[in-house]
């Protein structure tokens, strides 16, 4: 045929095939068919045939590659890295055995296998053995002989019981040998055609029998009992006793009966001539009788009086020894208490011993930051403002607090002192409540158990924590005896002054009535206890000319003392801080002259307080907005830093001499380096959040690096300082400097940074004393809202 041609247009498709195999249509007619070309990339690796022939296995595996398998951990005990197990993350959620086994697998087959494995032949050979022995156990029943004489039959019988007990022995052989053959044949289960069947047997239901009865009848019983309660019921016990002696009858007066009677019956007997007795002798047996009677008592009342001042003593003993037991329990509850609590604040312990923020290392103009860890709250003093914060020297972890009021409009009547312990946020260590509020306390430098307190009624107080003999279970409080000596309005401030030629504790105390006293332990009190004596050293009268009275009498003005700092060497001088903002330097020798007076402020000093290290500088602010750092020689200040915000406390760091820290009104804490930046504070933070609580009271750990901040609200919190403001002064070794060395290099710091700014003619004659400007003045008190 010839070729066909193309097809037109109204035929099926063009000329070309479209699909897997496409086909082109050659000048003759037929087709050839292209190959298929694959596309490959062009960084396929090539292989040679062997290559490619060979097979690659691929392996699921349950591991996961991102775990880190060599991971270590820095361990502190043993200061080394050590590596942490790996813990396997696979979880299996479903698990069975399998009792299939290939046959390809003889050995496995033959471990799981419970019967022998044989070869084919020999199968077949036991299969016949058997089924020979199948057919042994069962022969075929005899046929019937025929009946034989009589002769014949006698001797068959005979013949056949001779054959028998030959054949029996035989045949019991040939049995043993057939039983033996067949038990050790075993029984063969088609490996194939094995199957697992299973069954289940039928559990009892089960049953719950219950019954109930009749409660017991119930009743509530209440009664209050004490020890003299107590006492009182052995007394009832010790009368009752002999009554009940002669209802029952006791042994001796058993006898008395028998006597009676004897003598009754020998009495209406005759005598010896045979004649009844006279009524004489009548009379004297009487009298012998009742004699001995009363003898008789006297003797058991003495023996119930002793019997009495047993018990009475033995009661006592045992109250004694039930608050033995007492105190010894509290001081190991105590002890688990602080290891709760050590466990429930473990990260901010940890934070505490180890946190160090390590951006300070990136901070180029030294500035840190403070890291708030644990808060001290009482249930009791929510409503109190926090007066005073003192740390004890020889404890480190331990601070008395004293609560009060501010608010002289609206003043609280109550108030208390709590001893802390870093150890125990949860609970005070020590409780002490007083009928007025608590405006200020000090806890003794060398014995911690000593607390000063100064009330809002004038009153002052020293309790002792410890325990002494005479009163083995309270605190030991002594306040003062006389009513003349004590202040006439409330004592801003206590500080403990050195001992006495006999050893006996005193300290000071400044109050608004411009007084400073020295109190004293004084055993004039009428109760024999003993209490707290003061003396008068001197009043702080006003540099300022007398007012003339509306009779012409002149009157001198006095200050209002607020604040009260002992030098720190010179035990014999002191600083007073007033609320017409003069600051007076005054000697316990002497009062009735000022060593000097500095016009320092013109709102009430908040705080005053000596350097640790120099002799010659102390500080002072107030709620003017200023924080001014002086010299004693010199009237004006050294250094002044204007806040614009009221400045309600400050205090020194006694780890160096140029480190001061601040709070204001708003709930700041600032913290002062003057020899990194003596414009700025190197760290200013939020404490209080909330703006209607403000920060009263800030105070420095001698040990640690921490600050305590308290608030008006009652509540207490501790700050961790960063290391950019703690940085303590290295030897050429580098290690920490301590002891004289350090001493001299922090007075050397500070005297180099006052040279900076003193004016060697201004402690050469002390200036006149003047007033602040009075623009300043009015600027500062526009400011706050007063006129």
């Amino acid at each position: 045929m010839p070729p066909k041609g193309p097809k037109g247009a109204g035929g099926g498709g063009g000329g070309k095939r479209r699909g897997k195999g496409r086909r082109d249509d050659d000048e003759y007619g037929g087709y050839t068919r292209k190959e298929q070309q694959l596309s490959k990339p062009p960084d396929q690796e090539k292989l040679t045939e062997t290559q490619l022939k060979q097979d690659v296995q691929r392996y699921l595996v349950t591991l996961d590659p991102t775990v880190i398998r060599d991971r270590v951990r820095w361990d502190f005990n043993e200061r080394a890295y050590l590596i942490v197990p790996y813990q396997d993350e696979t979880i299996t959620l479903f698990h069975m055995d399998s009792k299939l086994v290939h046959k390809d697998h003889a050995e496995e087959f033959k471990k799981t296998y419970p019967y022998p494995m044989v070869p084919r032949k020999q199968a077949k050979q036991l299969d016949k053995q058997m089924q020979e022995a199948f057919k042994k156990s069962e022969p075929p029943p005899p046929p019937a002989p025929a009946a034989p004489t009589a002769e014949a039959s006698g001797e068959a019988e005979t013949e056949g019981e001779e054959k028998k007990a030959d054949a029996k022995p035989e045949e019991e052989e040939e049995e043993k040998e057939e039983t033996k053959e067949v038990t050790r044949q075993t029984k063969f289960l088609n490996q194939f055609d094995y199957s697992d069947r299973s069954t289940q047997t039928y559990n009892n239901p089960l049953r719950e029998h219950a019954c109930q009865t009749q409660p017991p009848p119930r009743s509530n019983y209440k009664d209050y009992c004490n020890a003299w309660i107590i006492y009182d019921a052995y007394e009832n016990d010790v009368e009752n006793r002999p009554k009940q002696g002669k209802q029952h009858g006791g042994g001796a007066e058993l006898g008395a009966i028998g006597e009676e009677l004897g003598e009754q019956v020998a009495g209406a007997a005759p005598g010896e001539d045979g004649a009844p007795q006279t009524p004489e002798k009548e009379k004297e047996k009487k009298e012998k009788k009742e004699t001995v009677r009363k003898e008789r008592d006297k003797e058991g009342k003495i023996v119930e009086k002793e019997r009495v001042k047993m018990r009475k003593a033995s009661v006592l003993e045992g109250q004694a020894a039930q608050e033995a037991a007492l105190n010894k329990s509290a001081e190991g509850l105590k002890i688990l208490e602080r290891l709760v609590m050590q466990n429930v604040h473990h990260e901010v312990l940890f934070d505490f011993k180890y946190y160090e923020d390590a951006s300070d290392e990136f901070r180029e103009t030294g500035e840190g930051t403070i890291l708030p860890l644990w808060k001290f709250a009482y249930d009791r003093a929510k409503r109190l403002h926090v007066t005073g914060i003192s740390w004890s020297q020889s404890e480190p972890d331990m601070f008395a607090v004293s609560y009060g009021s501010f608010s002289f409009t609206h003043p609280i009547t109550d108030g208390m002192v709590l001893v802390w312990s870093l150890r125990n946020p949860a609970f005070p260590e020590q409780i002490w409540v007083s009928p007025r509020g608590c405006m200020c306390v000090a806890v003794h430098p060398e014995a911690n158990c000593l607390v000063a307190v100064g009330m809002y009624d004038g009153n002052v107080a020293m309790i002792q924590l410890k325990p002494d003999e005479d009163n083995a279970t309270s605190s030991v409080v002594l306040k003062n005896v006389h009513v003349i000596q004590k202040h006439r309005s409330p004592i801003w401030s206590v500080k403990w002054g050195e001992d006495d030629m006999d050893g006996d504790p005193n300290f000071y105390s400044c109050g608004l009535d411009g007084r400073i006293i020295h109190w004293t332990i004084d055993t004039s009190d009428s109760n024999g206890v003993g209490g707290l004596g003061g003396t008068e050293i001197c009043i702080l009268h006003l540099p300022v000319a007398p007012v003339t009275g509306p009779d012409g009498t002149s009157y001198k003005l006095f200050g209002c003392a607020r604040v009260l700092a002992f030098h720190p060497k010179e035990k014999t001088t002191f600083l007073v801080g007033t609320a017409e903002g003069n600051i007076f330097r005054c000697s316990s020798l002497y009062g009735s002259r000022f060593q000097q007076i500095y016009n320092a402020h013109f709102l009430p000093v908040a705080a005053l307080e000596w350097n640790y290290y120099h002799k010659d500088v102390f500080i002072s602010c107030s709620e003017d907005w200023t924080i001014k750092i002086w010299d004693k020689k010199d009237p004006e200040p050294m250094y002044v830093f204007e806040i614009g915000v009221a400045i309600l406390d400050c205090c020194w760091a006694p780890y160096s001499s140029t480190v001061f820290a601040a709070v204001t009104e708003e709930g700041k804490t600032l913290v002062y380096d003057l020899n990194v930046n003596k414009e700025k504070p190197i760290c200013c933070q939020q404490i209080v959040t909330k703006k209607k609580v403000k920060p009263h009271r800030i105070q420095f750990n001698p040990y640690y690096p921490i600050l305590c901040v308290g608030d008006d609200r009652g509540q207490l919190t501790t700050l961790k300082l960063s290391p950019n403001l703690r940085i303590l002064p290295k030897d050429s070794r580098g290690a920490p400097m301590e002891g004289d060395p350090k001493v001299n290099f922090e007075i050397g710091k500070m005297t180099k940074l006052l040279s900076l700014v003193r004016d060697p003619e201004s402690i050469t004659n002390p200036k006149s004393l003047a007033r602040p400007d009075e623009k300043q003045v009015k600027i500062v008190l526009s400011a706050m809202g007063k006129k």
